[in-house]
């Protein structure tokens, strides 16, 4: 068996030479194509005077050029921009960030067969806030509900969003927090929580459709706590007048000098079907409560008090109770 390429074929084309037939390979080149990038984190999180690293991977065959843009502007090496390379690994380290740093990057990857981009944003926004309270509250009409969020600058408000969750899965919710001005008005008297709207239905004339705005998205504005410095802020808040054993859904946003955060995940929490009490420490054996000793007709009088003023003893024992009577009659057959 031996190998040959005829001189009309491709390079990248060869022939096996076997009795009989002749078997004949394409090979594909696989250094064909633009190299490629994928960024670490598209949204890089930072503050004035701290440091950001803006960082892409880039794969290709052929060692690509690998340069950084400010929107359509390139970026040079300065005492606090600096560009740095190891392997396939390529950041952008802006160190003592400013306001004016603040915007969108592209990292550019370019061979000869092609130039492929990616884009990284730079934000002194906070992050996405993560909540941390329980999922079950221990009273029946409000719950405490907390959450974090990391920002390097100060937080200045916090934007709550909740509401019940529908009971029924095939309520016409959409699942996204509506504008207030979305939300009907019409309400009949004695129906705080109802609405009714005329409709159609095939078959039956028009009627009134029953709405349970108790689903409805409810939103609070909560100051942030102003002693709290730059790194992870945390907030909590109570919400109150809540149904009992029901299910409720938050998200929370935050905002500091630079605006707002992305809207959080989802957070499930439930009330409870009885408010969290406590049982009455019992009485120990033997020893009589303030109405006990006053059904005695005993009133002591404190050597203590201000004015004269007369005060119940400390519950008593039987063998004090007993000395007290003893007492008593001494007194009285003397």
């Amino acid at each position: 068996m031996s190998h040959y390429a005829p001189p009309e074929f491709p390079e990248n084309l060869k022939c096996l030479n076997l009795p009989l037939r002749c078997w004949c390979i394409f090979e594909l080149s696989n250094t064909n194509h633009p190299p490629e990038i994928s960024v670490e984190s598209p949204i890089v999180h930072s503050g004035e005077g701290f440091e950001a690293q803006l960082v892409c991977i880039v794969h290709g065959e052929s060692q690509p050029e690998v340069l950084w843009y400010r929107d359509t502007m390139q970026l040079d090496t300065t005492e606090r921009r600096i560009m740095e390379s190891r392997g396939s690994r390529h950041t952008l380290v802006i160190r003592k960030v400013h306001r004016s740093d603040f915007g969108n990057y592209t990292c550019v990857a370019d061979n000869q067969l092609g130039k492929t981009r990616k884009s990284v944003q730079l934000t002194g926004k906070p992050n996405v806030a993560k909540f941390s309270s329980a999922s079950r509250g221990q009273s029946r009409d409000s719950y405490n509900i907390s959450w974090a969020v990391k920002s390097l600058s100060p937080i200045e408000e916090y934007k709550l969003l909740f509401r019940r969750l529908p009971d029924s899965p095939s309520s016409p919710e959409d699942g996204h927090p509506q504008p207030l001005h979305h939300q009907s008005q019409r309400k009949l008297p004695g129906k705080e929580n109802r609405t009714y709207v005329a409709g159609y239905v095939s078959g039956f004339g028009y009627g009134r459709q029953f709405i349970d705005r108790r689903t409805d998205w409810r939103d609070v504005i909560l100051p942030a706590n102003p002693i709290q410095s730059p790194g992870v802020q945390s907030m909590s808040y109570v919400i109150r007048g809540l149904e009992p054993a029901q299910n409720y859904e938050a998200k929370v946003q935050a905002r500091n000098r630079y605006g707002w955060s992305p809207i959080s995940e989802p957070f499930t929490f439930q009330t409870a079907d009885a408010d969290m009490t406590y049982p009455e420490r019992p009485q120990s054996a033997g020893t009589f409560n303030e109405n006990e000793i006053r059904d005695l007709g005993i009133r002591i009088y404190s050597s203590t008090s201000d004015m004269g003023a007369a005060t119940v003893a400390p519950p008593l024992t039987y063998t004090s109770l007993l000395m007290i009577l003893l007492l008593l009659i001494f007194t009285f057959l003397s």
